[in-house]
Formats: C-alpha cells, structure tokens, sequence
C-alpha cells in the first residue's frame, strides 16, 4: 500500500523546518525595509539600491549554484547555507544593538545573503526528488508553496506588530533562529538515493558541468521547448503585477482595495498550492500547465473589463490559483525528466532565464500605460495568453507524456 506523504518523516521534518524558516523571512522582510528607512533617513535610492543588489547576485549565482548542488552533498549545502544565513543576520543584530549600523553596511549584508540565497533556493530544487517518492513530488512541491506562501502572508502583519512595538532588532533576532532551526531540521531529513560525494567527476571543472547540462537541455526538445515557453509566458504576463496599484486607483478601490487584491493573490495562489495533488487525478501535468494558464488569461481579461469591486478580486483569487496550477507542474516535470547529476545545472539556466524575462517586461509596463489605457492592456495580455495556452496544448514537442 502507498504511504501518504504525511506519513513521510523526512519530509515532515523538511516541511517543518521550512514552515519555520518563511515565518522568519517574512519577519525579515519588514524588519529590513523598516531598518534600510531608518538607517538612509527616507532615501528611496537606498532601497533601489539594495533591490539591485538583491535582483543582481540572484542571477549571477544562480547560474553558479546549479553545478554546485549537482556536484557535492545537497544536504550539506543547505544545512551550511542556513547556518550562514543565520550567521549574517545575527551579525546584523548586533550591528543594531551597537548602533553602528552604517547604508554600506548595509549593502554588505544585502550582498552576503543575496548571494547565500540561490545556493539555498537551488540546491533545494534539486534535493526535494531525494526525499519524496516520484509519484509524490507535484503534491510535496505544492504543500512547501502553500505553507510558505501562508507564512508569508502571516508573518508580515505580526512582523509590523513586533516592529513598531520592540523594534527591528527583534525580527532579525527572531529570523536568525528560524534559519539555525532550519539547519537542524535538514541534519535529520533521510535522503532517499543519493551519489557518493566520491561518485561526482574528478578534475572536471563547474563550467565543464555546465557546458554538459546545457548540451543535455538542447538535446531534449521537450525541455528546450518547455523552458522557452516558460519564459515567453513570463515574459507576456509580466506587466499585469506592476499595473495592479492603477487599476485599484482607477477602480475606485483605493489603497485597502490593493491590499484586498494581494491578499486574494495569495488566497489563490495558496489554495491551487493545496489542492494540486487533486487536480493531478484529473490532468496530466503538461495538461495542467495549459489549464492554468488558460485560466490565469481568462482572469486577467476579466480585469480588463472593469467590473465592480469583488469582481475584481475575485477575478485577481482566480489568477493566483491558475498562475500555480501552471507553474507547479513546470517545476515539478523538470525535477522528474532531468538525470538526477545535471539537475542543478539544468533548473538554474531555465528558471533564471525566465527570471531575467519578467523584470524586462515589467519594466515595459511603466511605458505601455502611457500609451494605452490599463483596460486595453489587461484585455490584450489575457488574449494573446489564451492564443498562447492553445497554441501550446498544440505543439508536438509539448504533447502529454507519462510524466
């Protein structure tokens, strides 16, 4: 008989630890912006200056980080990851309690954990098929998505409670805890098939590593045809986050309207989470993919439409539950097709692609509303989504296969 996933002590373990550890970061989050105001006097350019190093390190390493997680112990990558991470973060709660906090210390320590961060985040995609079984791994991957996403929208509000109450010390205190927690979680996690540090090639370099995941990647054309479409989907999506503040303001939804429409973001975003090993009895993941974004497109033009209030986040709860039903199989279809020595490699050129894809769009936003009214842009972005859901359910390279 099948052993529920519940019922999987290593990846509970995982679970709770990683659980713990989003508290922290969301604690975190709010933590640092508050501090980087206090610290610059109310600069905005400090803040553009820590996003840029943040964006920058998150896709110059996590190119790096791939071959690295492929090559040597995943698990004590991540465990010596967390310890760092925590270390870095108490060196700032120090650094407060000293007041010697300075905008270029600041920078320093948004570098240092910029840079730990893709080894983390990399180094877990590939681990996650060495602790569940392959028929779990779309199920697990939602259940870590919903709980952090949970976390997240959890923490912040209790973040801003603790802030403004005992200060930004406590939240990075209370954050460099969570990530030594983490640590300690992962030492107990039972790996399920893993190569011998002693198996990974010898006096070959992190390039040759790369240069042979990427020969891999052009040589299957589902995965190549897969990681690009990926990418143009992000990319054509892109402008609908940034123009979700106008369209509040031009709804007459106002400020509180915006944090209804985030809110319901996450709502959707946490219920596909939660519900995508159901969906899984139904579609095959490549099935999904389409599905998702076909209903991702229909909620975007719906927003275009400008219907009253709770329409309109209504249509915004829809749009984070299609965007996960889309992205979780991707994530999941690459951690189960790619061999397990170039995996790392593999999702680090794909998924940082995509990344680099999004901000430019984004980007692009800020110029097509002074062009075209937000209602156009919506309606037009969901059409040319739903062209591409169809367009992409008939690729050959894209057709189901048993995965």
């Amino acid at each position: 008989m099948k052993r529920s996933l519940w019922r999987d002590r290593s990846f509970l373990i995982y679970l709770i630890g990683q659980t713990v550890s989003a508290f922290g970061d969301g604690l975190y989050l709010i933590a640092f912006m508050w501090l980087a105001l206090e610290v610059s006097g109310g600069k905005g350019i400090v803040l553009g200056g820590v996003f840029s190093i943040y964006t920058l390190c998150e896709v110059v390493f996590g190119f790096i980080a791939g071959p690295i997680a492929d090559r040597y112990n995943k698990k004590r990558i991540l465990i010596i990851v967390d310890i760092l991470r925590g270390a870095v973060v108490f060196l700032l709660y120090i650094l407060i309690t000293y007041r010697t906090i300075t905008v270029f210390q600041l920078y320093l320590v948004t570098f240092a954990f910029s840079v730990l961060s893709p080894f983390f985040h990399r180094t877990e995609f590939t681990i996650i098929p060495f602790i569940v079984s392959p028929d779990d791994l779309l199920k697990a991957n939602g259940i870590l998505r919903g709980l952090r996403r949970t976390m997240l929208v959890i923490a912040p509000g209790l973040g801003g409670l603790l802030v403004s109450i005992l200060g930004t010390r406590l939240g990075f205190l209370i954050d460099g805890g969570t990530f030594i927690f983490s640590s300690i979680c992962i030492g107990f996690i039972v790996m399920r098939r893993l190569k011998r540090p002693e198996e990974a090639p010898r006096g070959r370099s992190l390039f040759a590593d790369m240069r042979e995941g990427y020969k891999y990647l052009l040589r299957s054309s589902f995965l190549l045809i897969l990681a690009i479409y990926a990418a143009f989907i992000n990319f054509l999506a892109g402008p609908v986050f940034p123009l979700f503040p106008l369209l509040s303001e031009q709804s007459a939804l106002g400020a509180s309207g915006y944090g209804m429409m985030m809110s319901a973001l996450s709502a959707g975003l946490i219920a596909s989470s939660f519900t995508i090993g159901f969906i899984e009895r139904i579609f095959n993941k490549v099935s999904m993919i389409f599905l998702g974004l076909f209903i991702s497109a229909v909620a975007i033009f719906f927003l275009g439409l400008g219907f009253y209030k709770f329409a309109i986040i209504g249509a915004v709860f829809v749009l984070g539950f299609g965007i996960n039903t889309s992205n979780l199989p991707i994530t999941t279809i690459f951690q189960q097709k790619v061999p397990e020595d170039k995996i790392g490699v593999v999702s680090s050129f794909v998924f940082t692609f995509a990344q680099i894809a999004q901000p430019i769009s984004m980007a692009l936003s800020g110029f097509l509303v002074d062009l075209f009214s937000i209602s156009a842009i919506f309606i037009t972005i969901g059409i040319l989504l739903i062209a591409g859901a169809g367009v992409g359910s008939v690729l050959p390279q894209l057709r189901p296969e048993k995965i």
